[in-house]
C-alpha cells in the first residue's frame, strides 16, 4: 500500500524506520582532519529523538585499533525524548577507509551509518514555506496549496518530508520536483495540497528537508484573529558579559500584545526599598498590529550578586489586576562550564569560501552565560556567529549546555589568525572569563 507524507530526491539514505522508531535519527559526526600529520582521528554518531532509554552505539573500524566512548544522555524536556553521542578514536591509515556506526534500540531495527573520517564542507539549502490564501466564499473542501522552496544547495541526496503538528503526514501525496541546477548550486520545490478545513483547524505544517545528515525546517500555520493571548510581561536578567566584563548590568522588562498603550504604566521597585533609575520605555508596533513596550533598569553588580530582588509592575485598562514580575539571582550550587572548540571540517581542497568553528560549553549552572568570539583578541561582529539557548543536561544535579557556531572566510582561516571562544559565567574563578583558542596552525 502506498503511504503519503514525504517525497525524495536523490538516492535512498538508509533504512526506513518502523513506527516504534520513527522519532529516532542518526547523524554521522565527521572530524576535522590533517591527513599529512595527524596519526589518529575522532568521529561521532549523534542519536536523537528516542524513547525509552538506552541505545547502544557500536563501531566498525576495520583492522584499525580503536577507543570507544558514549557521552552522557541528554533529555529534551520539550519533546520528552533523549539524545546521545557515540564516539570513537582510531589510529593508523584512517584516511583510506570508511567507518560504520551501528545504533541498536529496543523494539527498533538497527540503523547503520557509513562515512569517511573527513567531512566535506557544503552549502546548506535555504528552505522557505509559502501558502495560498483562504477563499472567503469557499467551503471547508476548498484547496489550500503549501509550497516549499528549497534553493542554493550543492547537488546531493536530499529527502523532503511533510509533517503535521510534528508528525509525518499520512494520507497526503506531496509532489517534489526534480532539482534544477543553477551554476554550482541546485534548487527544487515541493507541493502539498490540503483542504481549507484542515488549514483553519490551527494545525502546524512543516516542510522538513534532510540533507547531508542535517535537518532544515520551515513551518506554516493559519494565524487566529479571534483568540488574542492577552497582555503579558517578561523579565530578563543581566547578562554575565554586562555583569563581569562591561560592568554595566541591566534588567529588561518586556510587555507584549498591547492593543494600545493608552492608560498603561510600568514601574520598577526593589525589595530593599532602595531607589531605582530606569531608562525611558521604548514602544514598537509588531507585524500583527499589537504593541510591545521594553523598559531597562540599570542595576549595581554587587547588589545583584548579593541577591537583591527587583520588581516590574504593569498596569493597563485591559488587565483585571496589575501584572507584577519579580527577578533575582538564581539560587543553587554554582558550577563552572567546560569549554571545547572544534576545528572546521576538511575544506574540499579549498573550493568553499567559508569555514565553520564550533564551541561546546557544558555542565554549567546557573543557565545565564555569555559567549563571544574573538579574532586575534578583537571581538567579532555578532552577525557572524550564533549561540543556542541553554539546554538542560541529563543528570541528578542541575546543569546546562550550549553550542556556538562561527563562520569565517577561508582567507581569514588560511592566514592562520587565532579565533577564540570566550565564555563569561559567574562560577568561573577570578575574572569570570574562560577562553579557548584555535587556528589553522596548531598551538597558536
Amino acid at each position: 500500500m502506498r503511504r503519503g507524507g514525504h517525497a525524495k530526491t536523490g538516492a535512498d539514505t538508509g533504512p526506513v524506520p518502523t513506527d516504534s522508531s520513527r522519532d529516532l535519527s542518526v547523524f554521522p559526526l565527521a572530524s576535522c582532519c590533517d591527513i599529512a600529520s595527524t596519526p589518529s582521528v575522532t568521529l561521532g554518531c549523534l542519536v536523537s529523538g528516542y524513547l525509552p532509554m538506552p541505545v547502544t552505539v557500536t563501531w566498525d573500524t576495520g583492522s584499525l585499533n580503536k577507543s570507544v566512548a558514549t557521552l552522557p544522555t541528554t533529555f529534551h524536556q520539550t519533546s520528552g525524548l533523549h539524545s546521545a553521542i557515540g564516539q570513537v578514536t582510531t589510529w593508523g591509515e584512517w584516511a583510506k577507509q570508511t567507518f560504520t556506526c551501528s545504533v541498536a534500540h529496543t523494539g527498533s531495527p538497527a540503523i547503520n551509518k557509513t562515512f569517511r573520517a573527513c567531512a566535506r564542507s557544503f552549502t546548506p539549502p535555504t528552505v522557505k514555506l509559502f501558502h495560498s490564501s483562504c477563499n472567503p466564499l469557499g467551503d471547508t473542501h476548498t484547496t489550500i496549496q503549501l509550497l516549499c522552496l528549497i534553493s542554493g544547495y550543492v547537488p546531493g541526496d536530499m529527502e523532503v518530508i511533510w509533517l503535521v503538528d510534528g508528525q509525518k503526514a499520512t494520507n497526503m501525496f506531496p509532489y517534489t520536483a526534480p532539482g534544477t541546477q543553477e551554476g554550482n548550486v541546485t534548487s527544487t520545490h515541493s507541493e502539498l495540497n490540503i483542504t481549507q478545513g484542515e488549514w483553519v483547524s490551527q494545525k502546524t505544517y512543516t516542510c522538513q528537508v534532510v540533507y547531508q545528515g542535517l535537518t532544515f525546517n520551515a513551518n506554516a500555520r493559519k494565524c487566529t484573529e479571534s483568540d488574542p493571548r492577552g497582555v503579558s510581561s517578561y523579565l530578563t536578567p543581566p547578562s554575565p558579559l554586562d555583569l563581569y566584563v562591561h560592568k554595566s548590568p541591566k534588567i529588561t522588562c518586556l510587555v507584549v500584545d498591547l492593543a494600545s498603550t493608552e492608560g498603561m504604566s510600568l514601574t520598577w521597585s526593589r525589595e530593599s526599598g532602595e531607589p531605582v533609575h530606569p531608562g525611558k520605555p521604548e514602544e514598537r508596533t509588531q507585524f500583527n498590529g499589537t504593541i510591545s513596550v521594553t523598559s531597562t533598569l540599570p542595576v549595581d553588580t554587587e547588589d545583584w550578586i548579593e541577591g537583591e530582588t527587583y520588581h516590574c509592575t504593569v498596569t493597563h485598562p485591559d488587565l483585571p489586576k496589575d501584572l507584577v514580575r519579580s527577578i533575582a539571582k538564581a539560587p543553587g550550587k554554582r558550577a563552572a562550564p567546560d569549554v571545547y572548540v572544534f576545528l572546521p571540517p576538511e575544506e574540499d581542497e579549498g573550493t568553499k569560501d567559508k569555514v565553520t568553528l564550533t564551541c561546546l560549553i557544558q555542565n554549567f549552572f546557573p543557565a545565564d552565560i555569555s559567549v563571544q568570539w574573538l579574532r586575534n583578541d578583537s571581538p567579532i561582529q555578532t552577525d557572524q556567529h550564533a549561540t543556542t539557548w541553554p539546554h538542560k543536561v541529563t543528570g541528578s544535579r542541575p546543569a546546562f549546555f550550549v553550542f556556538s557556531r562561527l563562520e569565517v572566510s577561508r582567507a581569514d582561516w588560511e592566514e592562520q589568525n587565532a579565533f577564540t571562544c570566550q565564555v563569561v559565567h559567574e562560577a568561573l574563578p577570578n575574572s569570570r572569563i574562560l577562553k579557548k583558542t584555535v587556528s589553522k596552525t596548531p598551538g597558536k
